[in-house]
């Protein structure tokens, strides 16, 4: 956020944009005049683009099946874990609330029990054969291979030990997530235990504890962290279309096109003295 601004991109479509131009590639600059007339958006264009580009990998699969199919089991399975974590911390504000989260006992606190073992199991199977396949995947595979560095391999390593420590906390102890459950209770009540899980842990569910809150303290340190920076490079870049009219964005490329580089590269005459504008608004040289 603190570099300088990004070249704008200007490809179309752009998802955003209302009406179906964005069908055929097109966008509102066929408009004469386009940048006097008020730009109509559109939120579900937008969800309808991003929605399976986030969730299932759209481009992906589309670009690299081969790599699609280990990459999706590990993505979803991330996403599930995410979701099962929204719905530890909703299972355990109804009990904060004296609302039981079990079997039988109401509709929400019993669709909250079904959908948590339900998004819990098939993201911790998901998360650990995909962990497991893409690191197989960068060891015998030399076009990946030639470019992982150390942390590639430590980064699947540890959510494959946090996948594998839930799958096996959850296969011996924890079928329904009570003591995850209950566990996410003690925060949000600043210690205090549920009734009937007093004694209740055990060492692999104190380890997925561990590990768990460990990666996401660690996740926003990596490039891993583009699960969510995903969101602010479209909006921010790949779909940023303001119209440079008076906009903080066009003071922006005013005041870097006065700078002056000094790149070495002959056929650019960066010389240090002329600034960006001059330089762009001069011929090509010649190349000798």
């Amino acid at each position: 956020m603190r570099l300088p601004l990004h070249l704008r991109w200007e490809l179309y479509p752009v998802q955003h944009e209302a009406g179906k131009r964005a069908e055929y590639g097109g966008s509102y600059m066929e408009e004469v005049n386009w940048w006097e007339k008020k730009k109509k958006s559109s939120l579900y264009n937008e969800i309808r683009y991003m929605v399976p580009e986030i969730l299932f990998l759209r481009g992906l699969k589309k670009e690299n099946p081969r790599l699609w199919n280990l990459s999706f089991p590990f993505h979803f399975g991330f996403y599930l874990i995410m979701g099962t974590l929204g719905l530890l911390i909703l299972g355990a504000l109804c009990l904060v609330l004296g609302l039981p989260v079990a079997p039988g006992q109401g509709l929400l606190g019993s669709l909250i029990y079904y959908l948590t073992i339900l998004s819990g199991f098939l993201g911790l199977s998901l998360g650990t054969v995909g962990t497991a396949a893409l690191f197989r995947r960068r060891l015998r595979d030399p076009e990946l291979r030639n470019y992982s560095s150390f942390f590639d391999y430590w980064n699947l390593a540890f959510i494959f030990a946090f996948f594998l420590v839930g799958l096996l906390a959850w296969l011996f102890h924890d079928h329904a997530f009570d003591g995850a459950r209950a566990y996410v209770y003690s925060l949000l009540t600043f210690g205090g235990i549920p009734a009937g899980m007093a004694g209740n842990r055990t060492f692999w569910g104190s380890l997925s504890i561990v590990l768990g809150s460990l990666l996401i303290a660690y996740i926003p340190l990596t490039h891993m962290s583009h699960m969510f920076m995903k969101y602010f490079l479209y909006h921010s870049v790949k779909w940023e279309d303001i119209p440079n009219t008076g906009s903080r964005i066009e003071g922006e490329v005013l005041e870097n096109l006065g700078l002056k580089p000094t790149w070495a590269a002959p056929h650019i005459g960066a010389d240090g003295k002329q600034t960006w504008a001059q330089i762009a608004a001069s011929a090509p040289k010649e190349k000798k």
